[in-house]
């Protein structure tokens, strides 16, 4: 293929990934405010505690939780010799708006007398939201919350803390359950006063940039995309069936297919191994819906675990399907292979570079430890590309540059729904793909993997990445 076709097609594909990347954020936000019109129709507010889950309560901030302790039923509490106990209530990274909800539903229960106030802390300091006094025994209760009307003050700045002060009888028992906000049900999806519609914008980023923005000073809006991309968003997050309902009985799915990969393999040693599958066949059955759970938005920061296995155990049955390779891949490799890739991370940070100068160079935060964590990373990934991929696109393609532009565009899919890391890793596997071939060696290639990656993720502003996340933890606030 000539130069200018494999261009052409370059083109194509960076199209192709800013329509899915596109398509992938709108959906996931017309899914987002369809689920939370469902709850503001029930008077139901994003903002509850399970009790049964220990991550309800954040143990930095809290008091009295030395005899704390977490049953199938909820949270069980000895209250200190003071009798008091402050819980700090986890907000996963979220503000609560004081002005959208009425009331503090709470289910609990206690073998004396106590007082429950609720604690907000805002901007402007740290009051009480709701106070309740209770006989012992067992109470589902709703608390009234201090409004503009009830305390004649200003409407009140979104929370960004709340706690749970628990007052009783010294080594008092108390039995919590549950705790919900709930705001006034409204049915109607056209609610002015708590829906908001983004329009289009040059990048994904940009969009979820806007929509953290929003939600920071109004966390009770329900943002819902806009354009043409909303509409067919909404068509879809219309149909389509909740997750859990989709992947139900996966995992199970996923180890019948990683059997098969390991039968193959054990079939290969023999003499004329019969072929169950052709290349393609493995790579759609493997990669299908590892993608797919990407462009769902998964995994998410609180993906289920038989979707974290399922994801996981597509890429160990493509690691374990056989493929015949005319020569073998080394670790180490040559002073050549090493050249190459120097040459190659070399060229590839100085063309980055200037993306430091944009937006002032404003880069998201990043996490020190990641320079600790993300070499592995990158071995594996350089493996996973060069080892399980790579094989079967050239065993398809007979043009070697496009089947090195092939692996590309895999491993850039596989970065969905970022898009800007979606465009740099598809011209970074291409490359890498290409020297792969050349020199038959991996470890050069997943240091030259590693040093571009942190680099990228160290100097690009926030609109461009955003984040180097990827699946629903891109769709989050980085």
């Amino acid at each position: 293929m000539s130069p200018w076709r494999l261009l052409a097609v370059a083109a194509l594909l960076l199209a192709g990934f800013w329509l899915t990347s596109q398509l992938t954020v709108s959906v996931w936000l017309a899914r987002e405010a369809k689920l939370r019109q469902a709850d503001w129709a029930q008077g139901l507010s994003p903002w509850r505690w399970d009790f049964r889950d220990p991550a309800s309560v954040v143990r930095p901030g809290s008091h009295g939780l030395d005899d704390a302790r977490i049953t199938p039923e909820g949270l069980d509490l000895t209250l200190p010799g003071d009798g008091i106990a402050s819980l700090s209530l986890n907000l996963r990274d979220g503000r609560v708006d004081a002005g959208a909800v009425r009331l503090a539903r709470i289910e609990v229960e206690g073998d004396a007398p106590f007082r429950l106030i609720l604690l907000a802390a805002t901007d402007g300091g740290i009051s009480d939201w709701a106070e309740h006094r209770f006989d012992a025994g067992h109470h589902a209760a709703d608390l009234a919350l201090g409004t503009p009307e009830t305390t004649g003050k200003k409407a009140p700045l979104p929370i960004h803390g709340l706690h749970l002060r628990i007052e009783s009888t010294p080594n008092a028992r108390l039995h919590l359950e549950r705790l919900a906000l709930r705001v006034p049900p409204c049915a109607d999806p056209a609610c002015t006063s708590l829906s908001h519609r983004l329009q289009p914008t040059a990048t994904p980023e940009r969009l979820l940039a806007e929509r953290d923005r929003i939600l920071a000073e109004w966390p009770a809006l329900r943002v819902e995309p806009g354009g043409r991309f909303g509409d067919i968003a909404r068509a879809i997050a219309a149909v389509v069936p909740p997750l859990p309902a989709l992947w139900r009985g996966l995992p199970g799915a996923i180890a019948l297919l990683v059997l098969v990969a390991l039968g193959r393999r054990a079939q290969a040693r023999r003499p004329q191994p019969r072929r169950l599958f052709h290349p393609g066949r493995e790579l759609a059955l493997t990669l299908g819906l590892p993608l797919a759970l990407l462009l769902a938005g998964w995994p998410a920061r609180e993906t289920p675990a038989g979707l974290s296995l399922s994801f996981a155990g597509c890429l160990l049955a493509l690691a374990l399907f056989p493929v015949a390779e005319p020569a073998r891949w080394r670790w180490l490799g040559d002073r050549h292979a090493w050249r190459s890739a120097l040459a190659f991370t070399a060229i590839c940070a100085l063309l980055i570079a200037p993306l430091a100068a944009l937006d002032g160079g404003a880069a998201a935060p990043r996490d020190s430890s990641r320079f600790l964590r993300y070499p592995l990373w990158a071995l594996a990934q350089q493996w996973l590309l060069l080892a399980a991929i790579a094989p079967r696109l050239r065993a398809i393609l007979a043009d070697e540059r496009l089947a090195a532009l092939a692996c590309g565009a895999v491993f850039g899919l596989l970065h969905a729904p970022n898009f800007a890391l979606m465009a740099f890793t598809c011209a970074g596997g291409t490359a890498w793909a290409w020297l792969g071939w050349r020199h038959r060696a991996l470890l050069p290639l997943a240091a030259s993997h590693a040093a571009l990656g942190l680099w990228l993720t160290q100097i690009a502003p926030t609109w461009l990445l955003r984040s180097a996340e990827i699946g629903g933890r891109f769709l989050m606030a980085p």
